[in-house]
């Protein structure tokens, strides 16, 4: 039966056919692999293993059915994703994104304690742990924090993470846009239940 969905539906379509397929493959491999029964119990085995295995079947075919189907429909997601660009649009997200991390990071990273290179040699002995050099005490293990980046360059991140923050949710948006295109695609009869489409 054909259905015109969105995208984003179309995704949960196929993420849900696959979680009911996965109860079915564990029923599938069960039945044909791990179906017991005490010794004593001789009573009616034939049709209790015919019901199993008729079972077994039905998933099985379930299962080939879905898997199908499912492939169906990542194949035509995929093509109309790429008509669309929104793969692209979800790379350039991500790579905005990375940006906006590491410009988050330097920003944050900024602290009041930190000591620019030029003003080092300007710090309290004491601070540094220095010592007079006739005296055999070692020096004290302090360390001090250089602020190798610029105020100027703080400020362009600034300025960039802004605009890159900005980039992503637009792209996002976008992509979110886009992905109430529809699609049509033929699902079979007996994945309708499974898929949660209306029959």
């Amino acid at each position: 039966m054909n259905y015109a969905l969105t995208l984003s539906r179309w995704h949960k379509v196929a993420e849900r056919i696959n979680i009911a397929l996965k109860e079915r493959e564990a029923n599938v491999k069960a039945a044909y692999t791990a179906t017991a029964i005490s010794p004593w119990n001789k009573q009616g085995v034939e049709e209790k293993a015919a019901v199993i295995a008729r079972r077994a079947a039905d998933d099985l075919a379930l299962v080939e059915s879905g898997a199908q189907a499912v492939a169906v429909i990542r194949a035509a997601l995929a093509v109309r994703n790429a008509q669309l660009g929104i793969s692209g649009k979800l790379a350039e997200a991500e790579a905005a994104n990375r940006r906006v991390a590491l410009y988050k990071a330097v920003i944050d990273g900024q602290k009041a304690d930190m000591v620019r290179p030029d003003a080092v040699r300007s710090l309290p002995g004491e601070l540094v742990g220095e010592t007079d050099s006739w005296t055999f005490t070692r020096r004290a293990a302090v360390a001090v924090t250089l602020q190798t980046a610029e105020a100027a360059l703080v400020e362009a991140l600034r300025e960039k993470l802004a605009r890159e923050q900005a980039r992503a949710t637009r792209l996002l948006d976008e992509v979110a846009d886009l992905n109430r295109e529809k699609l049509e695609i033929d699902v079979p009869q007996e994945l309708i239940g499974i898929a949660g489409l209306a029959a």
